[in-house]
């Protein structure tokens, strides 16, 4: 049988199961997460000046465009879990699951930064109760002054608590659409992308297009709908030898300017677009017995490092660059590329102290309370 019928043939079975096949597990989209921190980590060593001179603009030239690191975190989100969507699981234990997935270290990463900005770090102090309760309570990034109040990592979570609050209800409105009203949503989603910043300039209340996540939630709906046509009709997308090259180029994109006399962005679309073909590529590569880079085993470990990484990766750059004067270096290439690797290993074995210690510890405390298991429970003991 061929792969475009065998395709066929299991679209039409997922369409008719009424959900994509959750069992999958998606390797190559755990390893992409780390190679996605990497990147996030490089924009980062360039923004607070690790490198200086001709090696500070080279390092400037490839990573800065490193914080659409972020976008490919909320296209990756949509994209997994849209196709570990449950119709039976109910949204409680849906929030719950978020919850102990992101909460725990959160709270962890904001007691650092406060340490970091008490001490080390005096530049990323929050002033005020009001910005820092809203950090804890993941909604400062719905204020555009407290976007960066706690930790100032953590501006991303805000969007993803947004993304899922709205995910139980948005998965029932497009999970059982067609293939038609599906790619009108993608492009739907990505005309929203090029228009974020026309929108937020023009907006009655105050918002910025890089953290208000309203804004955002594009890139996350994009990733929704991506899972669902790969698992539920016999759409494939284009092979990795393709894929990589248009995701370097929307890469490459993310900065090219507005159109003139307006605020729309048409390059965020392609590196949107990019991203978004990419992870879905990886994710057929691994549907269909693919073998990819990133599925490794190495990158495995590291892709499950990446949330906590992320989480303490800035206090670390900009706390082992404290020392000099107004905690920018910018050094000589030797001496920046070990300033930069001292960094790294250090946020590396901190983020694994805090993925065995708090992360995976307190999922499972905080997974003991899911609703839909006692009552499966309940159900099982009464039958």
């Amino acid at each position: 049988m061929t792969i475009s019928a065998t395709m066929t043939r299991a679209g039409a079975q997922h369409v008719a199961s009424g959900r994509p096949p959750a069992a999958r597990h998606l390797p190559s989209l755990t390893g992409l997460r780390w190679l996605t921190a990497l990147l996030i980590f490089g924009h980062h060593i360039m923004a607070v000046e690790y490198f200086g001179g001709r090696a500070g603009d080279l390092w400037g030239f490839v990573f800065e465009a490193g914080k659409t690191g972020v976008t490919l975190f909320f296209i990756l989100s949509g994209f997994v879990l849209a196709w570990g969507y449950k119709p039976a699981q109910t949204a409680r234990s849906f929030w719950l699951h978020r919850a102990a997935r992101i909460y725990p270290l959160h709270v962890v990463g904001v007691i650092l930064a406060l340490m970091a900005a008490a001490t080390l770090v005096p530049a990323i102090r929050t002033d005020g109760i009001a910005p820092l309760g809203a950090n804890l309570l993941l909604i400062n990034g719905w204020n555009p002054d407290w976007w960066q109040a706690g930790n100032p990592a953590s501006w991303s979570l805000v969007c993803e608590a947004f993304f899922y609050l709205t995910f139980p209800f948005v998965i029932r409105l497009v999970a059982g659409r067609s293939a038609r009203a599906l790619w009108t949503v993608s492009a739907g989603a990505l005309a929203l992308v090029a228009l974020a910043p026309a929108i937020a300039a023009v907006s009655p209340v105050p918002m910025s297009a890089a953290s208000t996540p309203l804004l955002r939630l594009p890139e996350f709906m994009l990733g929704v709908v991506l899972a669902l046509l790969l698992a539920r009709t016999p759409w494939r997308p284009a092979p990795l030898r393709f894929a990589v090259p248009l995701a370097v180029l929307g890469y490459a994109l993310s900065e090219a300017p507005a159109l003139p006399g307006t605020e729309i962005r048409p390059g965020l679309a392609v590196t949107v677009g990019g991203f978004a073909l990419l992870v879905a590529s990886l994710a057929a590569a691994d549907v269909h017995g693919g073998s990819t880079l990133l599925a490794g085993p190495r990158w495995q470990e590291l892709g499950r490092l990446s949330f906590a990484f992320y989480l303490v990766h800035l206090l670390v750059i900009a706390s082992v660059s404290s020392a000099w004067p107004d905690g920018h270096p910018e050094l000589h290439w030797p001496r920046a590329l070990a300033l930069a690797a001292v960094a790294f290993v250090i946020s590396l074995a901190l983020a694994w102290l805090l993925h065995r210690g708090v992360e995976t510890r307190m999922q499972r405390v905080l997974l003991r309370f899911d609703p839909d298991r006692r009552a499966d429970s309940v159900s099982t003991t009464r039958g």
